[in-house]
This record gives C-alpha cells, sequence and structure tokens, in this order.
C-alpha cells in the first residue's frame, strides 16, 4: 500500500512558500486567476517562469520574466540537468540551500495534511461541520478507495480532507460545470476500479438531480459509500446572490430525509448531525456491505467555503 496523498488546494504552508520565493516556475498551468489565487500568490519581487507546449499561453494571464515552450516533464529533466553542473559537485559556484533546511523540514512534517490546519468547529445545533464530518470519515474509510467528488460549495472538504492512495483514487466532474454528475461519476470510477473502495461525495443539491443513479448503484451491486453535504440548499448560489438581497427562493430547499429516501431505493441509510452519529458508518465496513451506504450529512452553512468566496473575487 503506498502513501495516503491529498490534493493541497493551495494549502497554508504551500501558499506561504509560493509567496516568498525568488523564482516561481510554471509547469504546464495557466498563471490565471486560479492557480495564482489572483495573483496573490506571486510574491512583488519574485522572476516569473512558465512553461507550456503551446507558445501562445506563455504569458497569456501575467507577463513573465523568461518563457519556455516543451513538455514539462522533459523540460524539467533537462533544466535538472543544467542546475546539477552548476553546483558544487559540477564546479559551479553553489550551494543555494532555498527552501531545503532542517527547520521547514519539520514544518512540512507537521503541517501537511489539511486536518492538521487549525479551524473552529461550527457544528451543534443537529449540524456537523464539514470538515469535522470528512475528518471522521477519513479515519474509518480503508485507505485503499477512490473518491469522486461532484460540484458545488461542499467540494472542497472532501478534496481537502479525504486522502486518497495515488493519483488513480481521485475522480473530479468540473470540467463539465454543472452540478448532479457526481453520482454517475463515482458509479464510472466504482467499475474502473473493483478493487477499491469507491466513494461518492456530493451536495445535496446534486445528489437529488443525480439520485435516480442510486437504483444503478443497488442494481449493479456496488459497495458504495454516497456521503451528501446536505446543506439544504444549492450552496454555491445562495452564497453568491445571498448578499446582494436577491430572492433565494429557488435555490433553497425544505429539509428532506435522504438518508429515508436511499433506503427506498435499496441502501443502506445513515443521518449525521455529529461525530457519534459515524459510528454507524463503523458499523456498515464491518458488515457485509451488501447494500451501498447513503450518508446524509446535515452540515452547517452559515459561511461559504474559502475557495468560493477566492472564486467569487473573479467575478
Amino acid at each position: 500500500m503506498g502513501p495516503r496523498r491529498q490534493r493541497r488546494l493551495r494549502h497554508p504552508l504551500a501558499a506561504e512558500l509560493i509567496r516568498g520565493a525568488d523564482v516561481i516556475v510554471g509547469w504546464g498551468c495557466a498563471l490565471n486567476m486560479w492557480t495564482t489565487r489572483h495573483g496573490a500568490l506571486i510574491g512583488p519581487g519574485a522572476t516569473l517562469v512558465q512553461v507550456d507546449l503551446e507558445e501562445d499561453a506563455i504569458g497569456r494571464h501575467r507577463p513573465v520574466e523568461f518563457g519556455v515552450c516543451g513538455e514539462a516533464a522533459e523540460t524539467a529533466r533537462l533544466t535538472l540537468w543544467y542546475l546539477s553542473g552548476l553546483g558544487p559537485a559540477g564546479g559551479g559556484a553553489g550551494p543555494w540551500p532555498g527552501y531545503r533546511s532542517r527547520e521547514l523540514a519539520v514544518r512540512i512534517a507537521g503541517e501537511r495534511r489539511w486536518r492538521d490546519v487549525p479551524y473552529a468547529d461550527t457544528g451543534g445545533g443537529g449540524r456537523i461541520d464539514p470538515r469535522t464530518l470528512s475528518i471522521g470519515l477519513d479515519d474509518l474509510l480503508p485507505q485503499e478507495r477512490i473518491v469522486s467528488v461532484d460540484s458545488g460549495n461542499f467540494m472542497g472538504y472532501p478534496s481537502m480532507f479525504l486522502s486518497v492512495p495515488d493519483e488513480d483514487g481521485f475522480c473530479f466532474t468540473q470540467a463539465f460545470q454543472s452540478v448532479g454528475l457526481g453520482l454517475a461519476t463515482a458509479i464510472g470510477a466504482a467499475l474502473a476500479r473493483p478493487d477499491r473502495l469507491p466513494v461518492a461525495a456530493l451536495g445535496d443539491g446534486g445528489a437529488l438531480m443525480g439520485i435516480a443513479e442510486l437504483e444503478t448503484v443497488v442494481r449493479l451491486g456496488l459497495p458504495m459509500v454516497i456521503v451528501v453535504y446536505d446543506d439544504e440548499a444549492y450552496g454555491a448560489e445562495v452564497h453568491h446572490f445571498g448578499p446582494d438581497g436577491h430572492p433565494l427562493g429557488t435555490v433553497t430547499f425544505p429539509p428532506a430525509d435522504l438518508a429515508r429516501i436511499a433506503r427506498g431505493f435499496g441502501c443502506a441509510g445513515l443521518t449525521v448531525r455529529s461525530r457519534a452519529d459515524l459510528a454507524g458508518v463503523a458499523d456498515w465496513l464491518s458488515g457485509p456491505r451488501d447494500r451501498p451506504l447513503l450518508i446524509d450529512a446535515k452540515v452547517t452553512s452559515e459561511q461559504p467555503s474559502w475557495w468560493l468566496e477566492e472564486a467569487f473575487r473573479g467575478h
């Protein structure tokens, strides 16, 4: 079994190191507002380098001091070969310790995961903090998993806190720019990797849009864990339009017992309002897993997710 991996979503330590770098190299990334946090990740004195296969992509979103038109992996190998000749072993002036210090190694070891970043738990009153939910699930679910994530306000929580064994353990639907595709995507991923526990992470809006696929999961006999981050709304629209006073009646829902609906399709259903309720997940994992499990997690939703706030600054 390989090491568990997490998508970084600009982890605070990574953002700190990028902002403090003398040289930033974009390997095949656009260097647009999404990859640079609206430019905030680029320090005022940093030298910006961009590597891309397409020549017209270089400098498209922001000026760069140096551009290389080439394939990222091969360019990296050639760069490493060239730099190795500039250090002491190659007769050059080096060394340049840069970020390779014992102090930073200690920080990386202690701050490498999002769960290592302190947060104020917002749970209570019958609702669970989505971070606490995701960390609890990460502790319970087997390591050999394939996580498929729908789109929406919730999507960073499973992406940040549900670790995966390798790059084949994460399946993302955001390229379609639509909610409601997560469950169907998870079914495809489950069929492609039957050796791993399939985990579908959905918002309640997207889950309700694709809810007929629960019958497909049951019919195919997939031992899937379906986690619904249930805030009784299309959360992105609530946080996007609500602050400007727009009516939200069409993007908020009355409470729904999604666990009970799932049982009607033939799934096992569990409602989670606190971390203690996750004991039901452990019970399902220890059993025959002959039915998929849908977890209706009633999550807190007073504030938009930070990545959504950042995205809205560009609109």
